[in-house]
């Protein structure tokens, strides 16, 4: 009796030794730490090739998905990043840094329709400000003007003043479209939400105009 206890107990030690070394493959930790120092050195080659190696041990590793996308941006490859941020995105859908980069590695890959189906439905799913305002950027790039007015005003509407970038961004698309008077427009109110905004306040007195009493009422701060 004894020693079939002692037969089971090794037979456990054995099989918790091959579980802690993987039974001789390194643990995807190792590799994403290997990874992420060459990476960090600027070694893109050689991080994609232990962040390949740990995708391909644990496909549903997102960390390893993601920084893998970011060595084949790096290496001047945006279709094989879109590949690997696809999985990354649908395992983090609300991590911004993962879908911005996914997004714009559909755009280097002229990816046009897809980018615009991602980020269109991104936005209709989370009805968030930046959503909107990103779809609104993307479809203005993408020469869809309409498309890329409508994203914006959504972003306004959802924003409820307290938001300057949505006004930035409508702003910029004024100008674009040649339409200096609701581009100053815009200023104005996104002036209204953060009168220290240099960038802001230079881009109103680029008009003529200078913020102030006269213009809303809230005094100009230099």
């Amino acid at each position: 009796m004894k020693q079939h206890k002692t037969i089971i107990f090794g037979s456990l030690l054995l099989a918790a030794a091959l579980l802690s070394q993987g039974c001789g493959q390194p643990s995807n930790e190792s590799m994403l730490d290997k990874g992420n120092y060459a990476m960090w050195q600027g070694r893109w080659s050689d991080a994609a090739e232990e962040f390949r190696a740990a995708a391909s041990l644990h496909p549903g590793d997102w960390e390893a998905q993601y920084n893998l996308g970011q060595c084949y941006m790096e290496m001047g490859q945006p279709q094989l990043a879109a590949q690997s941020l696809a999985v990354a995105e649908s395992l983090k859908p609300y991590n911004t840094d993962i879908a911005d980069l996914y997004a714009e590695s559909l755009m280097q890959s002229d990816k046009g329709d897809k980018l615009y189906s991602f980020l269109f439905n991104r936005a209709q799913s989370q009805q968030t400000v930046r959503s909107w305002t990103k779809f609104a950027e993307y479809a203005m790039e993408l020469d869809d003007p309409d498309s890329a007015t409508n994203a914006i005003n959504t972003a306004i509407a959802l924003s409820d003043g307290t938001n300057i970038r949505p006004y930035v961004v409508a702003a910029t698309f004024a100008q674009r479209l040649g339409d200096d008077t609701l581009a100053v427009t815009y200023w104005k109110q996104a002036w209204m939400i953060e009168p220290t905004n240099v960038d802001i306040t230079n881009a109103i007195r680029s008009y003529g105009e200078v913020p102030g009493p006269t213009m809303t009422g809230v005094d100009d701060i230099e």
